[in-house]
């Protein structure tokens, strides 16, 4: 998995996962280290992602709590039964 972050001017440094992603890991190897200092410097943005189980867990939504960030509802096109 290639993770990744763009905004109006800046971009995130490209991480490249080759583990099975879990919430945890989620915040600890991808959130936490590049996420963080780069959301700090964008108040109010507008963090999107998709409605993947890690995206949606506890832990990630708890740790991006702490951002001054406009959440941005999942809406992932992917169908679950």
């Amino acid at each position: 998995m290639v993770w990744g972050a763009i905004a109006y001017d800046s971009r995130s440094t490209l991480i490249v996962m080759r583990e099975t992603l879990t919430g945890q890991r989620y915040v600890d190897d991808i959130l936490r280290p590049p996420v963080g200092p780069f959301l700090n410097g964008l108040p109010g943005a507008i963090f999107q992602q998709d409605n993947a189980r890690p995206h949606t867990a506890r832990v990630a939504q708890s740790f991006l709590r702490h951002f001054q960030t406009i959440p941005w509802p999942a809406r992932s096109p992917v169908c679950h039964l």
